[in-house]
């Protein structure tokens, strides 16, 4: 960890920009108009960066992490699954199975892990001469993709994955994209943000990339021209315009971009698919400030630090349910000894005492009463021929001090006998209320 800090701190000189002044968060006033004195180049307007942290399958395959892969594969193997994980990269890509090897290699994993098809498509695999065209193959590796991608839900969750995250988090190389696109990381984002005076940056990111993927992903069903437009409005009316409730400062070229792209002149050329870029520049111009205003400040604020202790306490209790679920015999055992070493606990000489209540009886006799302390009192006692002591136990009575176990053995039926009688004068106390009201 340590390391991770004197990296982080070699590296602020040198990602400093030459068109950008990166001193740290710089808030006008009380927090309104943060972007009023952002200078940036045209190089500093780019898109947002992969994230790393929160994943899918797929997207784990773009990536290329060849550790992050090498754990999910030691995962899969240790579920015994690992054949699906090696047949579906060798479907990705393909057109064709006319390899003898791989469709024998499908059908045993068909069998094996009883993967649900079609009967027709099995008699076309087991079929060597029938040729499977790729819409058959599209099936397959859509069905083995699903099947991975359960699997990766449940890798995610692990201590493996948690302990990737903090190596990523840790590596002096975090990036925005990094920040943003993890939910856990953007909300403590948000919270050092918002002691800073410029949550409204990160709040109007959200609700222009909300705005753009949801009208992308419903242009082709109910939302038309008008929803859209509208919806753009309340957003520029909000952040960009001149009497925006909360103005974040951008320039008049940003805002006569945006304005331009939500009202066009040409009315008939615009679509669905176009008004959802409409706020692209200002998009870019505020991640350009998060990126050199606010990115490094967040890795050296205490709020970083909480998350990564977080996310490391995190990772410490999957593992230790893993372990749990692996060996549930061991975990129950060891959760009955720590029970009773909780409660002896509450008796003074707690170590020594402990072993009181495990001593084993010397005779084979059980006969007697409990009396009203829970205490067992024998009422027939030992043969005395049965106690006959050896030489050795003789010889040992002269090195134990026998009188020390005895005082702390009254001392912790004393204990025991003042907490019945505690919590007897309660309840009891509590019976005579009732019965008074009554």
């Amino acid at each position: 960890m340590l390391n991770f800090w004197k990296t982080i701190q070699s590296k602020k000189s040198s990602t400093s920009s030459a068109n950008i002044n990166n001193v740290g968060l710089s808030i006008i006033g009380d927090g309104l108009l943060p972007l009023k004195d952002f200078e940036y180049g045209e190089s500093d307007l780019y898109t947002l960066e992969k994230c790393r942290l929160s994943l899918h399958f797929s997207e784990a395959l773009v990536l290329d992490n060849s550790a992050l892969l090498s754990m999910f594969r030691q995962f899969l193997d240790h579920r015994n699954v690992l054949s699906l994980y090696h047949l579906y990269m060798a479907l990705l890509g393909r057109t064709d199975i006319e390899d003898e090897l791989l469709r024998t290699n499908l059908l045993r994993n068909i069998s094996v892990h009883r993967i649900h098809f079609p009967d027709q498509l099995i008699a076309k695999i087991n079929n060597h001469s029938k040729h499977l065209d790729i819409g058959d193959l599209k099936e397959v590796t859509d069905k083995v993709y699903v099947i991975l991608q359960e699997y990766w839900n449940s890798f995610v969750q692990t201590d493996m994955f948690c302990k990737y995250q903090v190596d990523v988090l840790t590596g002096g190389q975090v990036t925005l994209g990094d920040i943003l696109l993890c939910d856990g990381l953007l909300s403590y984002f948000m919270e050092f943000l918002d002691s800073e005076g410029c949550r409204s940056i990160v709040e109007f990111w959200l609700a222009a990339t909300n705005f753009k993927s949801c009208v992308e992903q419903l242009k082709s069903t109910s939302v038309n021209y008008e929803q859209a437009q509208s919806d753009a409005i309340s957003i520029y009316e909000k952040y960009l315009s001149l009497q925006a409730t909360c103005s974040l400062g951008f320039t008049d070229q940003v805002r006569i971009t945006v304005e331009e792209s939500i009202c066009p002149a040409d009315i008939q050329g615009q679509t669905v698919t176009t008004i959802s870029q409409c706020f692209r520049s200002a998009v870019l111009v505020v991640l350009a400030f998060l990126r050199h205003r606010c990115l490094m400040p967040f890795l050296s604020s205490q709020h970083y630090v909480r998350y990564l202790s977080e996310l490391i306490k995190a990772g410490n209790s999957y593992q230790s349910l893993s372990q749990d679920n692996e060996s549930s015999s061991s975990s129950v055992s060891e959760y009955s000894t720590n029970s009773k070493r909780s409660m002896s606990s509450l008796l003074p000489y707690s170590a020594s005492t402990d072993s009181l209540w495990r001593k084993r009886q010397q005779s084979g006799l059980s006969f007697g009463r409990v009396d009203e302390y829970g205490r067992f009192e024998r009422n027939i006692e030992p043969d005395p021929d049965k106690n006959k002591e050896s030489g050795i136990r003789r010889m040992m009575k002269k090195f134990v001090n026998k009188e020390g176990v005895k005082m702390q053995e009254d001392m912790a039926w004393q204990v025991a006998e003042m907490i019945v009688k505690d919590v007897t004068s309660v309840t009891m106390a509590n019976n005579d209320e009732e019965f008074g009201a009554e």
